[in-house]
């Protein structure tokens, strides 16, 4: 196992540049799953941080296994995701329990995701997530 648990501010960016490519595609379309079967929660999108296909080598929190195993390192506190509806983070911040507030699972049944509304998104956590950086140097 890593021991560094969390993402860096660096790789936090990495990812959500990944997501930023793979949704100005053309021919992008929006994916999504969400078992519901007892005891085995999982949720999967192929433009979210709930996608372990981002992951690489030194963001996995299992790089030994790598890339068998993509299971991405925790998000820090205030990595959080584009997609997020959130007005104010959860107790343990913006990593965690966002599926309930999510864009795009919050779509499911209807379908009607916007990639304007979504490339919009990604762009504005891109630009905050900059401001961050240049604001803490």
């Amino acid at each position: 196992m890593n021991k560094e648990l969390r993402l860096t501010d660096e790789q936090y960016l990495r990812i959500l540049k990944k997501i930023e490519a793979t949704i100005a595609q053309d021919d992008f379309g929006v994916g999504c799953s969400d078992c519901t079967v007892i005891g085995a929660k999982s949720t999967d999108s192929d433009c979210g941080f709930c996608n372990d296909a981002y992951t690489d080598r030194d963001m996995a929190l299992f790089p030994e296994q790598y890339p068998e195993r993509r299971t991405m390192k925790y998000r820090r506190e205030n990595h959080r995701c584009p997609f997020d509806m959130r007005k104010e983070p959860g107790i343990l911040g913006w990593g965690y329990s966002c599926f309930y507030e999510c864009y795009l699972f919050g779509h499911l049944s209807k379908r009607d995701w916007n990639l304007t509304v979504m490339r919009e998104m990604v762009d504005h956590t891109i630009t905050d997530m900059d401001y961050l950086k240049v604001s803490r140097n």
